[in-house]
């Protein structure tokens, strides 16, 4: 089969082409032959080596969806020729076949085709641990989301409008920030040193309730100084390079410096929540479920073929994808 293999930390040129043995599904396995594999923040981070380390060489990915076509010993063998998709393992992605746990395995509904699965699987499930798991998006919030244009971002923007939220997106540039208010964002801001200004001027003085941010170090202080007393800032990445350490007293808002006071930092990571084979289930149902009710769109940006996941890459780290980018196989 072909695959895309890092044999060696480093930039996109370092996603080779290669001819690899097809697996075979261990007992507990499930073998998918995929047709759209997600392509995310964090295989580059797993390609260059930093912030998560990973062991080398590596097939990288964590999610694609396709058509099952073997079981390993244990699995039910109904399952052949079922539409599934598989998220949230390094189990080797980008490749025409990839053996799976089955616990990361999750039939798909009727109708329900692999790219849209691919678009959504682990930024609509991401989405959904953050506004209805880990926090609770409620009617009336002030919601500041960072990156809002974003497949991830995009996807907390409409699942916390659909909860009645009032949404404030944050995007790179003007067109991001108009794909953000496609979305249904009730304002958008272009990100400037006057971020916790503005969010302040579009919430009559109290700031968000709750922040979502997954740059890490670049825009931390400004999302904090832009939470509302007793608001919450919600981390769930670090693309932009982690977080200084910084002094917990600085939540309290009685020490100096500009936060609203009585402030909860919240590390959000998804898979923890999605740690289960019922749990990583019942997040994509809801997802889809979600899309077919028109609350969330599965949106793509780019297509690419596997062996141009290279590309695929620097348009991620142009920050030229303003929805989801795929490899199709």
């Amino acid at each position: 089969m072909r695959a895309i293999v890092i044999e060696a930390h480093g930039a996109a040129d370092a996603l080779r082409v290669r001819e690899l043995p097809d697996p075979v599904p261990a007992p507990g396995e499930v073998l998918v032959r995929n047709r759209a594999i997600g392509v995310n923040f964090v295989d580059l981070q797993h390609r260059a080596g930093a912030p998560y380390p990973v062991d080398l060489p590596l097939v990288p990915g964590t999610e694609a969806a396709g058509v099952v076509v073997a079981v390993g010993e244990g699995v039910d063998a109904a399952m052949v020729g079922a539409s599934v998709a598989h998220f949230g393992h390094l189990a080797g992605v980008y490749a025409e076949l990839t053996a799976v746990p089955e616990r990361f395995v999750v039939p798909l509904p009727p109708g329900v085709d692999p790219e849209t699965a691919a678009a959504v699987a682990l930024a609509g499930t991401t989405a959904h641990v953050l506004t209805r798991v880990a926090e609770r998006v409620a009617p009336g919030d002030a919601v500041l989301v960072h990156a809002a244009a974003g497949s991830t971002g995009g996807a907390i923007v409409q699942l916390a409008v659909a909860a009645g939220a009032r949404v404030i997106a944050v995007a790179s540039r003007p067109g991001r920030a108009d794909a953000a208010r496609a979305l249904g964002a009730h304002a958008a801001i272009v990100l400037d040193d006057r971020l916790p200004e503005r969010v302040r001027e579009l919430t009559a003085g109290r700031g968000a309730d709750l922040v979502y941010d997954a740059n890490g170090g670049p825009t931390f202080d400004a999302s904090l100084a832009s939470v509302a007393r007793g608001g919450t800032l919600v981390l769930y990445g670090q693309t932009g390079g982690p977080v200084a350490p910084f002094d917990p007293a600085r939540l309290s808002g009685i020490t100096g410096g500009d936060a609203a006071g009585s402030l909860a930092l919240h590390w959000v990571a998804a898979s923890h929540y999605l740690d289960t084979g019922a749990e990583r289930r019942a997040a994509l149902e809801a997802v889809l479920a979600d899309v077919a009710a028109g609350r969330l769109g599965p949106r793509v940006s780019h297509r690419f073929a596997l062996e141009q996941a290279p590309d695929a890459h620097r348009v991620l780290e142009r920050r030229e994808a303003d929805a989801k980018v795929l490899l199709v196989v």
